[in-house]
């Protein structure tokens, strides 16, 4: 028999997608069309807003979408994430675990910021489809719990993270990654310098 483990961070991460959902449903075209913040940023909880069906991503801080940049997902972007290679963007409640300067990769161009995919949602369902085992789901439960990177060689797939690279194919809404966020080089530039790692991150259909 297996017992699923619901963590306080667990129940607090379905709350805050619930609320977000409830208050940023459609965002406020004003802050949308400007993409920036008048004055300065509020200084109380941030968090990362994405979603995919509008193919934005926002920063949300004080309650409100201060900042919002177009962005591009997996080339199979219908559903969530199931498992490597699928070419999926995953869909849920995830932080940034990490922050890298690139080299001006060909592919991800010149920053990264790392997901905490798998989460404790996307183990779960691993686990109930044989795709992970028991000593895989308690070692992604664990990594959320402190707030790291989870395994990211698992048969449900990982290094997925927002970066840059192919702004002709970003900027006309084509979806070419392999399951990661793309954004414009000048937006990735403003959202790496914003946010930091640990910050949460929501993503919706």
């Amino acid at each position: 028999m297996i017992f699923l483990v619901f963590s306080p961070r667990t129940l607090l991460s379905s709350l805050i997608i619930a609320l977000v959902l409830f208050l940023f449903s459609p965002y406020s075209q004003a802050a949308a069309d400007t993409g920036s913040a008048n004055g300065p940023l509020p200084s109380d909880r941030t968090l990362i807003l994405i979603k995919k069906s509008t193919q934005t991503l926002s920063i949300i801080q004080g309650g409100k979408p201060i900042h919002s940049y177009r962005c591009a997902f997996g080339v199979n972007p219908n559903g969530d994430k199931e498992q490597l290679g699928d070419n999926k963007t995953p869909e849920g409640h995830f932080y940034v675990t990490d922050k890298s300067t690139l080299d001006n990769h060909p592919y991800l161009g010149k920053k990264w910021l790392g997901i905490s995919y798998p989460d404790v949602a996307h183990a779960e369902t691993g686990l109930k489809q044989a795709l992970i085992d028991m000593y895989q789901y308690q070692s992604i439960l664990r990594a959320n719990e402190r707030g790291s990177m989870p395994p990211q060689n698992t048969a449900l797939g990982g290094w997925i993270g927002i970066h840059g690279g192919r702004d002709e194919l970003t900027k006309t809404g084509v979806n070419w990654t392999e399951g990661c966020i793309a954004l414009l080089e000048k937006d990735l530039d403003e959202l790496y310098s914003l946010i930091d790692t640990g910050t949460e991150i929501i993503i919706t259909r």
